[in-house]
């Protein structure tokens, strides 16, 4: 009985802990803003990714960014990788998309059951967001369904009909790009 709730206490102050970290990230004080970045480090958590995303989005303070960007590049854990995906898809987010979806190569997170939505973002995106999205779909290591991977190549190659940019040559890289992963049959 005891350790229930030694084990709930526990429980209560690290979630006490990253709420106060996530509400000094809203700090007008840059320094408090800097020890929360830092504290996240060491006791961050899936639910810190979207107000980090919010901050990023919001200051103006170009060392600010910078730290949350190499913040967001050193991620390891595989459970940020849903909300990472929920800020992508949101429009909220546009100018940040590029830095967003880099994320998964610089981080070596797993992606891959989300190669549809970058494929969307590609199209829909600027060159930007398309030259991330070719980097991490080719850092690829997983082994995917063929009708899902010619259903996304279907998709390119009407985007790249419609395209008379350089945009229609990053697609066109990407849809190469698609043909040299791993297949399922």
């Amino acid at each position: 009985m005891s350790f229930s709730f030694t084990q709930e206490m526990t429980e209560q102050k690290n979630n006490n802990r990253i709420n106060n970290i996530i509400k000094d990230l809203s700090s007008k004080n840059e320094k408090k803003v800097f020890t929360a970045l830092k504290q996240l480090r060491k006791h961050g958590k899936a639910v810190a990714v979207l107000p980090l995303v919010d901050l990023l989005c919001t200051t103006d303070k170009e060392d600010i960014k910078n730290e949350i960007t190499n913040l967001l590049f050193d991620l390891k854990d595989q459970s940020v990788v849903e909300k990472l995906i929920i800020a992508i898809e949101n429009d909220k987010y546009i100018l940040e998309k590029p830095i967003l979806i880099s994320i998964f190569w610089q981080s070596s997170l797993d992606s891959s059951e989300y190669i549809s939505t970058f494929i969307k973002e590609a199209i829909k995106g600027n060159y930007m967001v398309g030259i991330e999205v070719l980097s991490v779909i080719d850092n690829y290591d997983s082994t995917f369904q063929e009708t899902e991977i010619e259903d996304l190549k279907f998709d390119l190659d009407e985007a790249i009909q419609s395209e008379e940019t350089e945009k229609a040559n990053l697609l066109i890289s990407i849809r190469s790009t698609l043909d040299s992963l791993n297949l399922e049959f």
